[in-house]
């Protein structure tokens, strides 16, 4: 069955970007368990019916609900690993498919297959999703994709190229409340654990009340060998804190060179 939109990230003319690191978000909840098993082990997910582990390429991006003041254990963590982590990628999305799933994106893309925009098949797809429609990974980390009379111009899309067109639609979403920096975020899933004692993540970030733990600290630095990466806390709610874990994240990708 033809996929119009893994047809066209193997164009020669979609150049793929620098390769940005992979994340995995998680509540500061699960950090417990992580440690204790040196482990990311995959979960259950409904919307494929089989155990899974989430990772978006460079972003956090990852919301969890919750308007309200939040505890410690609710605020985000995230652990940064090299590109290469998952080497065997279940699937590729180049948005989050759980929140395609559960109908949280525009009625002109919701009404397509999701299976449209699965693209594990082609190598590099990451690269190559931010390659096509971001100038570089600095761009796509703060997301801003090209505009559209740019992208028509270096792609000349056709009428029938709608599944294209879509994701570029979607990339351009920034005012509308029923999507948020997930709107173009490329996913990728695993079934396989990722053992940390084999495959050790650069940086942990979390919650300082976390890194405050000398045993975890430790456990960070000297076993992972991971950058430690905090933030303070303060009587807020959740999404409060996503702009300081952007911008400590942002710092790391530029002493990478990735950014």
């Amino acid at each position: 069955m033809a996929n119009t939109f893994q047809d066209f990230l193997s164009r020669k003319s979609v150049r793929p970007t620098k390769k940005l690191p992979l994340v995995h978000s998680t509540a500061a909840y699960h950090i417990k368990s992580i440690r204790n098993d040196n482990s990311i082990r995959p979960q259950y997910c409904d919307v494929f019916k089989a155990d899974l582990s989430y990772f978006f390429v460079g972003r956090p991006a990852y919301k969890m609900v919750g308007e309200t003041q939040a505890a410690d254990w609710e605020l985000p963590s995230c652990f940064i690993f090299e590109y290469e982590a998952v080497s065997k990628p279940t699937r590729i999305f180049p948005f989050d498919s759980g929140a395609f799933a559960r109908g949280r994106m525009p009625s002109y893309i919701k009404m397509m297959k999701k299976e449209s925009f699965e693209v594990s098949a082609i190598a590099d797809a990451s690269v190559r999703i931010i390659g096509a429609y971001f100038v570089n990974t600095e761009f796509y980390y703060r997301g801003k994709a090209k505009d559209e009379a740019a992208f028509r111009r270096e792609f000349a899309p056709s009428a029938f190229d709608e599944e294209i067109m879509a994701v570029h639609r979607l990339s351009l979403e920034t005012n509308n409340p029923t999507v948020d920096d997930r709107r173009l975020v490329v996913e990728v899933q695993s079934a396989d654990i990722l053992d940390l004692r084999v495959t050790k993540p650069i940086a942990v970030v979390a919650p300082l009340p976390y890194f405050e733990d000398p045993d975890f600290r430790d456990h960070v630095e000297n076993f992972w060998q991971a950058e430690p990466i905090s933030y303070r806390t303060a009587p807020l709610s959740v999404s409060n804190y996503y702009a300081s874990i952007y911008e400590r994240v942002e710092d790391l990708y530029k002493r990478l060179g990735v950014l």
